[in-house]
């Protein structure tokens, strides 16, 4: 009789546990033209701050021999699957092009590279999709699963004049099964009713064709709105004690490595989703290179000395 209820106990337990077992990883899809370097940071910080089991998946869209050897390289070394962009969709067009339209604009190549890999892969997964630009980074314990309960989307949303918006590809979620019309999420850039929108721009039409969709629009916090929080105190930012700039971090929720990170004052850099992730922005088209920059070498401080612990 033990024997027998141990056994129905465990066949219990297993019934129990199946979701679980057979949830899918989250999907994490970027994509690198550039700096191989952001990879190892960015695989870093998944491994460091992402509770859930996830795959990381990077699709590789250099034009330069090298890079695109040194992309793969630094993929295999660090066990990262890499998915080469076939260079022929950029002159197809692969998504509907006007007339004067450059078809290797940074912007159309982005929305080509973004709608491939959910062609190829991101429509067809059965479980969460994370669209993350290359040069973001996870630097806070965070649960993609949890966080999206009784949510189907979650962006950051841009918004444009005449009612215009749209996910920005930065950094958005996706419930992937259980959206409607899943196929139809177009993520090109162009232009709407005459008005510019950048690469996700066309992702407008799906939003308004599913008004029922349950979007979770995505916090940001800029660089320059933490900076110019300074004028508060009637004095230039770069006079202010640093016992009062420190004050000023711990009242908006920042943690000591992070308030160690503003006071050095980077350029250019945006904190997503409750500063759970932060933005290095320009990372594929910085122009210099990341050897030379002061930005680059306080971002790859402040994480390694998150990750490397």
């Amino acid at each position: 009789m033990t024997v027998y209820k141990n056994f129905i106990s465990t066949i219990f337990l297993i019934l129990l546990l199946m979701p679980y077992w057979s949830q899918e990883k989250v999907l994490l899809i970027t994509h690198s033209c550039k700096y191989p370097e952001f990879i190892k940071l960015q695989c870093n910080s998944f491994k460091t701050f992402l509770k859930d089991d996830y795959e990381f998946v990077v699709f590789n869209d250099a034009t330069s021999p090298q890079i695109k050897s040194e992309i793969e390289a630094t993929c295999n070394q660090l066990g990262i699957k890499t998915v080469s962009i076939p260079q022929e969709i950029h002159a197809l067009p692969y998504l509907p092009r006007e007339a004067r339209d450059n078809f290797n604009a940074a912007n159309v190549r982005h929305a080509n590279c973004i709608q491939y890999s959910f062609d190829s892969l991101g429509f067809s997964y059965n479980g969460y999709v994370c669209l993350i630009d290359s040069d973001v980074f996870l630097i806070r314990k965070f649960s993609i699963s949890n966080y999206m309960k009784n949510k189907d989307i979650a962006a950051f949303v841009k918004y444009a004049p005449q009612g215009i918006y749209c996910l920005c590809p930065v950094l958005c979620i996706f419930d992937m099964p259980n959206l409607p019309d899943k196929n139809s999420i177009n993520f090109n850039c162009g232009r709407i009713n005459g008005w510019p929108v950048d690469s996700g721009g066309y992702t407008y039409f799906y939003l308004k064709n599913h008004p029922n969709i349950r979007l979770d629009k995505i916090t940001s916090l800029y660089s320059h709105q933490l900076f110019l929080a300074d004028a508060h105190f009637n004095r230039l930012a770069d006079t202010l004690p640093t016992e009062v700039k420190e004050a000023f971090y711990t009242s908006l929720g920042f943690n000591k490595n992070e308030i160690n990170f503003l006071i050095k004052k980077p350029d250019t850099f945006e904190f997503y989703l409750d500063c759970n992730f932060i933005h290095y922005r320009g990372g594929s088209t910085d122009g210099k290179s990341l050897e030379q920059s002061y930005k680059f070498k306080i971002f790859k401080e402040f994480l390694d000395g998150l990750t490397n612990f």
